[in-house]
């Protein structure tokens, strides 16, 4: 595979909430998950070898499912690369939003061949 796309690392299974501070303390006192990294938008708690990623949003935006790929994420170093790859699997890049001054990787929505969403994301650097 071109310029290592088999490494596929760091999974996240990311969820989004509308308050932070009851996200966080269900999943540390439920689970006795540890945070990694807090802030007001967004916490990693560790799992192991996975990490949950609560990501903060509207009640609004949750109940109209606008991000229906939320869920299973990786981080590669080449999206596009890693979107050939899937697309000559029979999967499906659905969307890609790039980078922005407050959130600094590019992610990718995609569908595996039984319409599975999962995401990919890069990190940008300056």
């Amino acid at each position: 595979m071109d310029q290592g796309c088999k490494s596929y690392r760091n999974p996240m299974v990311i969820h989004y909430v509308s308050n932070m501070d009851r996200a966080r303390e269900f999943y540390a006192s439920v689970f006795g998950a540890e945070a990694t990294f807090k802030s007001a938008g967004w916490t990693t708690l560790a799992f192991g070898s996975v990490t949950l990623a609560l990501h903060i949003t509207s009640p609004e935006r949750l109940e109209q499912d606008v991000m229906p790929h939320a869920g299973l994420n990786f981080e590669v170093d080449h999206l596009e690369t890693a979107q050939a790859e899937i697309e000559a699997a029979g999967g499906e890049m659905l969307s890609l939003r790039e980078a922005e001054p407050h959130v600094p990787v590019r992610v990718a929505a995609f569908k595996d061949p039984d319409g599975n969403g999962f995401e990919l994301r890069q990190a940008v650097t300056a």
